[in-house]
């Protein structure tokens, strides 16, 4: 059961990657977390380690489509890589449940955000 639940994760973060640019952490954590029962602090890093592959694939396909702005992309790297490296860094200083509501509470905020509008 665990691996069909496994792949289905995978599938739907793998869809909505794809279609809407998002999957990594607003899929795989909640569904790892939450229907494999695995800890926050594990599912966070196994999350992380699937974006690279899934990045670099939709990142392919939006270039052959011209929808990749270089500009913004190379002054924005270096930044996401640093506060990546501190962000990682604080996130092993938090405890699991609280990391839990912390991310919980910024999908919540994020999916208003949509749903709302500016």
């Amino acid at each position: 059961m665990s691996l069909v639940l496994e792949i289905g994760i995978g599938f739907t973060a793998g869809v909505m990657a794809g279609m809407l640019g998002v999957g990594g952490g607003t899929v795989l954590v909640p569904g790892m977390v939450l229907l494999l029962g695995i800890e926050q602090h594990i599912a966070q890093g196994v999350s992380l380690g699937v974006i690279a592959p899934t990045a670099l694939v939709g990142t392919i396909v939006h270039y052959r489509r011209g929808s990749i702005k270089r500009e913004t992309v190379l002054w924005m790297t270096p930044t996401v890589v640093v506060f990546a490296l501190m962000g990682g860094w604080l996130a092993n200083m938090i405890e699991s449940s609280m990391l839990s509501r912390l991310f919980g509470i910024l999908l919540l905020f994020l999916g208003a955000r949509f749903l709302l509008g500016k």
